[in-house]
């Protein structure tokens, strides 16, 4: 077994890509919620976040989609960090337990993820 853990099966890999294709969970929520300006419209693609229990990753499945923002904290449009943290809400680089209050919790965001792409568990 890799660093990383077991390899996604074939249907997790399946979720991951149209995860990492749809649109960024935390800037969807960001923008129901009204705190968003006007004029924003949430990122669509990019990275596949995978959730933690106890620090340890709970497995392929349990992820959602966050732009490189919310993801990573990158600067994108020459905004500062103030700039971007206004006008796309906080990133996880500004702190789990602030990411988690705006945006919901893990199991929250993976269930919106699940719902947005249409996503059932195998039976």
């Amino acid at each position: 077994m890799s660093r990383r853990g077991k390899a996604p099966t074939l249907a997790e890999g399946r979720r991951i890509a149209e995860c990492k294709e749809g649109v960024c969970i935390p800037c969807l929520i960001w923008k129901e919620s009204g705190k968003a300006p006007a004029n924003f419209w949430p990122q669509i693609g990019g990275d596949y976040h995978h959730t933690k229990s106890g620090n340890i990753r709970r497995g392929h499945r349990f992820g959602f989609c966050n732009c490189g923002w919310h993801h990573r904290g990158l600067l994108d449009f020459a905004c500062t960090h103030d700039e971007m943290r206004q006008h796309y809400g906080p990133s996880l680089m500004d702190g789990s337990r602030l990411f988690h209050e705006t945006y919901g919790s893990d199991d929250e965001l993976i269930a919106r993820q699940d719902s947005l792409i249409g996503w059932r568990d195998a039976a």
